[in-house]
């Protein structure tokens, strides 16, 4: 993969606002990692991502879980940058709130430790998950 200005992670590719980024940043010049939740289904999902102009050249995408955060390490690892926009969103409550809360922060602290263990210079941190609220039912 070319490196340009160097390799940059962002997680929760496929949403709006990674996937704005990740166009932002192979526009100037940046290599991405970048980490999706794949579904078979969401394949179009990754069709808009590796359709972006240079994405077969800068473009690397990963699927690790933010229920082993552990395993966000390798698309991680040499980044000089990471972008945490990754948020489990569950709109058919199919979990309870305290288990998608808990996997959140768990995916969150292991990201911040991989980044913290490759030396990455700046880790910046959205949590977007205001953007999807809804009152669930009790």
């Amino acid at each position: 993969m070319e490196e340009g200005k160097g390799r940059v992670c962002v997680t929760g590719a496929t949403g709006f606002i990674a996937s704005s980024i990740i166009k932002t940043l192979l526009e100037e010049g940046y290599s991405i990692n970048a980490t999706v939740r794949f579904h078979p289904e969401d394949k179009k999902d990754l069709d808009s991502l590796s359709n972006l102009p240079v994405a077969s050249q800068k473009l690397e995408i990963f699927n690790p879980d933010l229920s082993s955060p552990e395993i966000f390490s390798a698309a991680i690892e040499g980044c000089v940058e990471v972008f945490h926009v990754a948020t489990p969103v569950d709109l058919e409550v199919r979990e309870p709130e305290e288990v998608e809360t808990k996997r959140s922060i768990d995916g969150a602290m292991g990201i911040l430790r991989a980044s913290l263990n490759s030396n990455t210079e700046k880790i910046r941190l959205h949590f977007s998950y205001c953007c999807c609220s809804f009152q669930r039912q009790r």
